[in-house]
């Protein structure tokens, strides 16, 4: 039975959309529907369903052509005459989803003598041959596609299938960081270049890859890709846990943990708001909690050094008591978003409360430091640097509330508030403490 929804209109974009457009259009709405932004609201549970099953049928070329010839039915009686390269293409791809992988194969192999530089028609080929067990028959069809389209993500990522079945694995990771490089999206290419690295042993590699995958998968509604790359990456995570905290190799890990707070404060710096469950979604436990106690870190310093440069001559306190100082805001956040949490009876940790309280301390840091040069920088520029700082804070707790600890969004904007004024008075209690 036909649809009666119009995908287009789901994903509000013209039926002459290019696939450019159709992604586009996709990871705009995905993102501003996603149900972790929304928690507890069925209605936006059911408009992500909406929007993911439009970009599955709209994204894919032969889905979108059945798809066109429902809405327009004049379609198919004017391609009655005689079958062109689409028709075989059709008839093929419909073909391997019956496993009938050697009459798909026909098809593709007529379409492609019909149109020798269908691209697509290559690319199904190779897929249905790797299916087949056919490896290096995927492997000549693969680069023959990205012979005729350089830019062919998917033309990569099959090569790179086809290249670790044959045991090329160094060079089905090649494959698979090309496909990335034309997609940074391609979740599948992540899972299976972490596959590729996880053989070579190249551990923290392959974690890294995986945590990518399991959340480009979680951003695109994939719950069963979400949950294969995690458990995929469970089963590895002991022996990468292992490397990761040795004695014998301290340097390695610092780096390690050092790399993966630069990655999760780039995602916080370019979007508070959505930013937080993705740069967070990349670690697992440990990693989260090092990320969020780095982040105190570098905020608590950046008060410190905003107090001594900006205040020394006006209190007698030792850099040590105003680095306890800037302990206190942590700790409350810490402590009260737990409390939110048992009491709301929602899903979270304690490693995500640490990264939560330490991320939001962030902007409240530079603002701190900034107020030590305030002398320097102005007037004009210390207004902007507040009200940007002060907007990325509240920002930041408001997102954590909702994306992290998995407060409803009613609870998270009456409790944010709250978490300013609480941690703000019991700093400013442990300041004037140590001023006595």
């Amino acid at each position: 039975m036909q649809d009666s929804r119009d995908y287009y209109k789901i994903l509000q974009v013209k039926k002459n959309a290019t696939p450019e457009e159709i992604k586009e259009a996709y990871r705009r709405l995905a993102r501003e529907h996603h149900p972790d932004l929304h928690p507890g609201n069925p209605a936006a549970e059911e408009r992500f369903k909406e929007i993911c099953q439009a970009y599955e049928v709209l994204s894919d070329s032969v889905q979108r052509t059945l798809y066109d010839q429902q809405l327009n039915p004049t379609f198919r009686e004017s391609h009655k005459a005689g079958k062109t390269h689409q028709d075989y293409y059709v008839r093929a791809v419909a073909k391997a989803l019956e496993k009938d992988y050697q009459g798909a194969v026909e098809d593709y192999t007529q379409a492609i003598e019909l149109n020798p530089h269908f691209v697509e028609a290559y690319i199904k080929r190779g897929a249905t041959l790797y299916n087949m067990g056919d490896a290096r028959g995927a492997l000549k069809d693969c680069s023959q596609a990205i012979r005729l389209n350089p830019n062919s993500s998917d033309a990569y990522y099959y090569q790179g299938r086809a290249r670790y079945k044959l045991g090329y694995t160094q060079a089905a990771i090649e494959a698979y960081t090309q496909a990335i490089a034309k997609e940074p999206d391609f979740a599948q290419a992540y899972y299976h270049r972490g596959l590729a690295n996880n053989d070579l042993k190249e551990l923290a590699n392959a974690a890294e890859d995986l945590r990518k995958a399991a959340a480009l998968f979680h951003e695109q509604g994939d719950r069963n890709g979400y949950r294969l790359a995690q458990d995929t990456l469970r089963s590895i995570t002991g022996t990468s846990a292992k490397l990761k905290t040795s004695k014998k190799n301290p340097i390695r890990w610092v780096k390690i943990v050092l790399n993966d707070t630069f990655r999760a404060f780039f995602y916080l710096a370019l979007n508070p708001a959505g930013g937080m469950l993705p740069g967070m979604l990349y670690l697992d436990k440990p990693q989260v909690m090092a990320v969020g106690i780095m982040f105190e870190a570098i905020a608590n310093l950046c008060f410190v050094g905003g107090a001594y440069l900006g205040w020394r001559e006006q209190f007698n306190s030792s850099l040590l008591d105003l680095f306890l100082v800037g302990l206190v805001p942590f700790v409350t956040l810490i402590v009260l978003v737990g409390i939110a949490r048992l009491i709301g009876r929602c899903r979270g940790s304690l490693a995500g409360d640490i990264f939560l309280a330490g991320a939001s301390l962030l902007p409240v840091g530079f603002l701190a430091l900034a107020s030590g040069i305030s002398s320097l920088l102005g007037s004009q520029i210390m207004l902007i640097l507040t009200v940007f700082f002060s907007c990325y804070t509240i920002l930041m707790l408001y997102s954590g509330c909702t994306q992290i600890a998995n407060l409803s969004e009613k609870v998270a904007a009456l409790f944010v508030p709250m978490l300013l004024l609480v941690s703000g008075w019991l700093s400013y209690f442990a300041f004037t403490a140590i001023q006595s």
